[in-house]
């Protein structure tokens, strides 16, 4: 009776160590897992901030003219339709400016695209930089710029605008040996009357714009 007991023993404490041994691998296989599970988190919040800052990339480019590194037409748009709810809620003036470089096809024909995209850069760098920094210079199509002057009446946007002109004058294009004065410009000017829309706002920007080169150019109307 005392040896079947012995054994009965033996046999549960075999059991208990089994039981124990299997406990064991389960824990190291769930500590495996577990860092497993770890890494690939890191490499998936990797993987997922790389993608984030890729996308933010690709929206700025979205938004970003290649040749000039101004905003684009789209980001013009959008921050034009942002500075009209602004004045919409809190009843500030906003000017819209419309600028257009003068007799821009003879610099195409006299030095080909390349140098057209060199006066084009140079206008963007040492001329419309004289704008405010918290107004809104953007590339609007071709060497046509748009520019949002928020809390500005017509009287600071005329003012603005010739010290711009002022700065053309002063500038001086350096292209493949050749050396000539920056082309003038000329522009529209209009502040935003309330209800109107963005489309409206630039159609009357647009029409003075159109008024300054049949005028002669070389004007602000």
């Amino acid at each position: 009776m005392r040896s079947e007991t012995i054994e009965h023993l033996w046999q549960l404490k075999e059991a208990i160590l089994s039981a124990v041994e299997k406990l064991t691998d389960g824990n190291r296989n769930l500590a495996s897992k577990f860092d497993d599970t770890q890494s690939y988190l890191k490499i998936l919040e990797s993987d997922s901030q790389q993608l984030g800052d890729e996308l933010a990339r690709v929206h700025l480019l979205s938004m970003t003219d290649e040749l000039t590194n101004l905003p684009n037409r789209r980001a013009f748009m959008r921050r034009l339709e942002d500075e009209i709810g602004r004045v919409q809620r809190y009843g500030y003036s906003l000017t819209l400016a419309l600028i257009d470089l003068d007799n821009f096809k003879a610099i195409n024909d006299s030095y080909g695209h390349a140098g057209g995209d060199e006066v084009l850069r140079v206008f963007c760098q040492k001329v419309l930089a004289a704008f405010r920094h918290h107004d809104m210079v953007a590339r609007y199509g071709g060497e046509e710029f748009a520019v949002i002057l928020p809390n500005t009446d017509h009287e600071g946007a005329i003012h603005a605008l010739m010290k711009v002109k002022h700065a053309a004058a002063e500038t001086v294009i350096k292209f493949n040996g050749y050396e000539f004065p920056l082309t003038t410009f000329s522009a529209g000017v209009t502040m935003y009357r309330p209800g109107e829309t963005p489309s409206s706002l630039i159609e009357r920007a647009d029409t003075a714009l159109y008024r300054a080169k049949g005028r002669g150019r070389n004007r602000i109307e």
